[in-house]
């Protein structure tokens, strides 16, 4: 069994897109329905793949028992986690913590706000590298060929009509994250969803990851804007003492 054709099926599963026939994913890797189904069945036997009663596909718990490795594994969570909680307890907003992984975003942790009406995000959830205060500070220090990268690849996405996806703008936002040293998102992603974001560094000035804070746009604009930044990055100076 090819390793790349199996992969290449497991990543057509998202939030968006949690199951899939047979018939849909041989349309989307234009491959013929009898391969597919070969994959689909070994993956089935491996607990990757479960198959529903209406014949359709979805992700397995195996990847639950894969996600608990990863985490028992990843010093960045056991360092920030402390500082999340305080940083939620701070703000009474809900903080995400955010890696990289080549150009995808992965939502690594999140603590919730304990307001009634609060924003929330997944664990393993993907998340677009050009849009949001969780992302952009990722994209703010990669190379400026990036930018022009995902916009040749269509890869910058219009969410809503918040979404800068005018390939100068977004390097005149990015540039401003640099000198700033933090990112805002006013409803980018998600309407009435307001977001600050910083990036951690770690010993050898590498960005680890970036925590941020997300809310309702009403909310964060009642408060005072500046004093939540002020939180976000007196919580990421205190991470950053570990790493």
């Amino acid at each position: 069994m090819s390793a790349e054709k199996t992969l290449d099926i497991l990543d057509l599963f998202s939030l968006e897109t949690r199951e899939l026939s047979v018939a849909r994913i041989a349309e989307l890797l234009d491959q013929p329905q009898s391969s597919v189904y070969r994959h689909l069945r070994t993956l089935k036997e491996k607990g990757y793949i479960v198959e529903s009663n209406t014949g359709t596909y979805r992700l397995g718990y195996r990847f639950l028992a894969l996600a608990k490795i990863v985490r028992a594994d990843n010093t960045l969570s056991s360092i920030v986690l402390p500082v999340m909680r305080h940083l939620t307890k701070e703000t009474g907003e809900t903080s995400i913590l955010t890696i990289v992984s080549e150009l995808n975003v992965v939502c690594l942790e999140t603590i919730a706000s304990p307001q009634p009406i609060k924003v929330s995000a997944e664990q393993g959830q993907l998340l677009p590298l050009h849009a949001g205060a969780s992302s952009k500070p990722f994209l703010a220090f990669m190379p400026e060929k990036t930018v022009d990268e995902l916009a040749k690849r269509g890869d910058l996405r219009q969410f809503t009509e918040h979404t800068i996806t005018d390939v100068q703008l977004l390097k005149a936002e990015l540039a401003q994250i640099r000198k700033q040293g933090y990112a805002v998102s006013d409803s980018e992603v998600d309407e009435g969803v307001y977001a600050i974001g910083a990036p951690i560094r770690d010993s050898e000035d590498r960005i680890a990851g970036v925590l941020s804070i997300a809310g309702p746009r009403e909310r964060f604009l009642n408060k005072e804007v500046g004093s939540l930044v002020q939180h976000v990055l007196t919580a990421v100076e205190e991470a950053q003492k570990y790493l």
